[in-house]
Order: structure tokens, then C-alpha cells, then sequence
């Protein structure tokens, strides 16, 4: 939901900008500081516009490239102001869309991490209750051997009485009478 609530934020102030933009141009031409400074900008920005078509004809050499009158500088003075101020709400937009997906990533990371640990922890303590079962039923298994052990004993002893014969030829022995 807070995603939703930030996108529908973003797109609205995506769309406020042009018309901010405008307003930022009409106060910065306005402004006696703030319009000194977008002019000589706009000076500037003629002066390298001037040197990169020069050099996209193929033209090499210095050029003297001169001052544009007050009232075309004012012109593309106020332009730069409102593009510029879009394109600064447009870098704020992507900045915070990236913030915010980072710290969810981050956030993601983090609680895998967590799962990961909590499995291992849990692998970990089967392996050892694991390990004290098969002791408990290795001891039980030799108790189980020493009982076969001692019935197998007692069977034999058994078994060789009945088969001893007494010195009349059995008829006075166990399996006589």
C-alpha cells in the first residue's frame, strides 16, 4: 500500500512540475540576483552550443563566438530555468524510487539471511538430536546382543544337558524319563 501511496506521490509531482516549472521561471526572471545568474547560464550554454555544432561540421579552429542580445539570453534563460526545474524533480523522483528499492533490497537480504540462519540452526539441532538417538539405540542394540548372548549360552547349556547321556545308554538320563 505505501508503495502505491508513493508512486500515485511521484506521478502527482511528476505532473506538478511543468507548471511549477513555469512559476520557477516567471520568479527567476523576476528576481534581480536569480535572473543575472540564468543569463550569464544562458551565455554559457550558446557558447558551447556554439563550439559542438561547429564541431559537428567538421569545423576546427577557434571561433568567436559573441554575446546574444538581452532579449534572446532572457529567452533561453527562462527555457533552461524550466527545464531545469523539471529535470531536478525528475532526478529527486528516480533518487527517492531508488532509495526506496534499495533499503527494500537491503530489508530482503536481511530476512533471508535470517531464514537461512534459523534453518541451519534447526538442521543443527536435528543433527544432534539425531546423533543422541542413534547413541541410545546403539546402546540398546548391545544390550540386545548381550541378552541374545547370554539366551544363545543358556539354550546351549540346555540343549547339552538333554544330550548327555547317562552310562545306561540314556534310559536313566533327562530325555528318559
Amino acid at each position: 500500500m505505501a508503495a502505491l501511496v508513493f508512486k500515485m506521490g511521484a506521478l502527482l509531482l511528476k505532473q506538478m512540475a511543468k507548471p511549477l516549472g513555469s512559476r520557477f521561471e516567471k520568479w527567476a526572471m523576476n528576481h534581480p540576483v536569480a535572473r543575472r545568474y540564468v543569463i550569464s547560464a544562458a551565455q554559457v550554454v550558446h557558447r558551447w552550443e556554439v563550439y559542438i555544432t561547429r564541431g559537428a561540421e567538421g569545423k576546427s579552429g577557434k571561433a568567436f563566438v559573441g554575446a546574444m542580445t538581452e532579449e534572446k539570453s532572457v529567452e533561453l534563460a527562462s527555457k533552461m530555468a524550466s527545464e531545469g526545474f523539471v529535470f531536478a524533480v525528475g532526478i529527486l523522483i528516480v533518487t527517492f524510487e531508488y532509495d526506496r528499492t534499495r533499503r527494500k533490497e537491503i530489508e530482503k537480504k536481511k530476512k533471508e539471511e535470517q531464514e537461512r540462519t534459523a534453518i541451519l540452526d534447526q538442521a543443527s539441532r536435528e543433527r544432534e538430536r539425531l546423533r543422541i538417538e542413534n547413541q541410545e539405540q546403539q546402546e540398546m542394540i548391545g544390550q540386545l546382543l548381550q541378552r541374545v548372548d547370554r539366551l544363545e549360552a543358556a539354550i546351549q547349556e540346555a540343549q547339552q544337558r538333554r544330550t548327555k547321556q547317562s552310562m545306561w545308554g540314556g534310559f536313566l538320563g533327562p530325555r528318559g524319563l
